[in-house]
């Protein structure tokens, strides 16, 4: 179990639990520095348990009875239960999965595949990335069957001229089909960055890559999707050939008509 020097390495976000009642002494180092605990548990050993949100990950914190001392990390009992185990689910399947899956819905995405499609997942994607080019190519079997919608949030953060070319794709009359294009090999090599983009084009760029910081990715691709229990989860990389039903579903054995 992790002890409070690791906590420092912690991003958070804006605390609410503790605006309701008055947060014990080790949590007040939690929350200044920019934490949200969302939730307090039952904890064993008199002590209390607590479920905390930064930057698209959930943590179970515990004081102890005296209230002068906080572990962090998971809590097990003799059978090798997670004693917060319920708690965290709780949390991630609800309020998180919603508040998370909203703020990539006010990104600004490219759609990828049947507005009728079952599932839709979401992916930051930077225009000169390999791995994102990857992800687009194996997702082919889905997307073009139907079955799924992928709308790639576009960002500008390997190369000097990512954010020129991600402008130059959003700043398209058609960026669907630029984005398609340049997927498949077609543009990659001679799409041209914008040098001046409009301001517009800026704005929805900087509020992608802010939103990428807020729900924790670091890299790309960082795919985020709905697991079998409603959960928002990320996949951060490319995801691996046993990951992809998880993430887009059932493989399709053809294509929809």
């Amino acid at each position: 179990m992790k002890l409070i020097y690791l906590l420092p390495l912690l991003a958070f976000t804006s605390p609410l639990l503790a605006q309701q009642k008055a947060l014990p002494a080790p949590l007040k180092l939690v929350t200044e520095q920019g934490g949200e605990i969302v939730s307090e548990f039952a904890a064993p050993a008199n002590m209390k348990g607590y479920v905390a949100d930064f930057k698209g990950q959930v943590i179970t914190l515990y004081i102890t009875a005296d209230e002068q001392y906080l572990l962090t990390g998971p809590m097990l009992d003799a059978n090798g239960n997670n004693v917060g185990e319920q708690a965290e689910n709780d949390y991630a399947t609800g309020p998180k999965a919603q508040k998370d899956w909203q703020t990539l819905e006010s990104s600004h995405w490219i759609v990828d595949g049947s507005a009728k499609a079952k599932r839709v997942v979401y992916t930051f994607t930077d225009p000169n990335c390999p791995y994102c080019r990857k992800f687009w190519q194996n997702a082919r079997p889905w997307v073009d069957a139907g079955e799924v919608q992928i709308r790639h949030i576009l960002v500008g953060i390997l190369k000097a001229d990512s954010l020129g070319k991600a402008a130059a794709i959003m700043s398209a009359s058609n960026p669907e089909e630029v984005l398609k294009k340049f997927e498949n090999d077609n543009l990659a090599r001679t799409l041209q960055p914008l040098k001046n983009p409009p301001e517009q084009i800026n704005a929805q760029l900087m509020k992608n890559h802010q939103i990428m910081m807020s729900v924790g990715a670091r890299a790309t691709p960082a795919t985020f999707y709905h697991d079998a229990n409603g959960a928002v989860k990320m996949q951060m990389g490319l995801p691996p050939a046993s990951l992809m039903t998880e993430i887009l579903g059932p493989r399709p054995s053809k294509l929809t008509k």
